[in-house]
């Protein structure tokens, strides 16, 4: 099945169990200069400073129900090691790092977004993307950011603004690619 005529797609289990594991940051994510998998077949794309881990891509209104439950086990392990999450507003106009990241998600139509600031210095964000009519292609990615630009306390804008388009052919490629992944 191509990615056109698929319904749906999510990463598959042993990638998921890695994430899970991993606390949303698997060893490598962060460090990842190109695109590629990681330990467990984790997919790294590579978008500036960002990291996006594409985690699931559907065509319906309602959200698969797979894709819901990772969503709520990766915010459960987000909790775990940095406690609640805060949700980025979207909609705020801002001339700092913050305002780069948000404007970037409104150009993927990003529709809610937590986020987690981990003790290292990393931003992870949960990211669902789509504006839900029948024909639109919606998504949930597992972003790795510098934590100013989704935190208050890293002021100034980014040094890279970031383009974070993805789809699921990119995800796809880097099986091409020979580089692991087979769905």
């Amino acid at each position: 099945m191509t990615a056109a005529t698929r319904q749906s797609t999510i990463l598959p289990e042993e990638a998921r169990r890695v994430l899970v594991s991993a606390f949303a940051a698997p060893a490598g994510a962060v460090d990842a200069t190109d695109d590629g998998l990681i330990e467990g077949g984790v997919p790294v794309l590579v978008r500036g400073e960002a990291r996006i881990v594409p985690l699931a891509e559907w065509h319906s209104a309602g959200t698969p129900a797979d894709a819901e439950e990772l969503w709520h086990s990766l915010s459960a392990v987000c909790l775990y090691r940095a406690g609640n999450w805060s949700l980025l507003d979207l909609d705020a106009e801002r001339d700092d790092a913050i305002g780069d990241y948000t404007a970037a998600l409104r150009a993927v139509l990003a529709t809610r977004v937590r986020y987690w600031i981990y003790p290292d210095g990393v931003g992870v964000a949960l990211v669902r993307a789509g504006d839900g009519s029948p024909e639109a292609t919606l998504s949930l990615a597992l972003h790795l950011v510098p934590d100013g630009w989704v935190f208050h306390r890293s002021p100034g804008p980014s040094q890279d603004v970031p383009d974070l388009r993805w789809s699921w052919g990119d995800v796809d490629a880097l099986s091409a690619d020979g580089r692991g992944l087979s769905l």
